[in-house]
């Protein structure tokens, strides 16, 4: 995995995390609300595209951003 696709994660993560924050807050209109869980679906997505390991493989990702396999 590339750098640039750990960055990538962990800012879909960090995205994520602030979404259902916000939704969690209960602050936002219905309209807001929708826009925030399409976002959140797209996210979902691309981190499922990004973490899919062909033959069943595992990969861990430690809390500095690098995988199992850059070790």
């Amino acid at each position: 995995m590339a750098a640039y696709e750990d960055v990538d994660i962990e800012s879909r993560i960090d995205r994520l995390e602030e979404i259902a924050e916000t939704l969690e807050d209960g602050d936002v209109g219905l309209e807001t609300a929708r826009e925030l869980r399409e976002e959140a679906d797209d996210h979902l997505v691309a981190l499922r595209e990004a973490l899919d390991v062909d033959d069943g493989e595992l990969i861990e990702i430690d809390g500095a951003g690098s995988t199992a396999e850059d070790h």
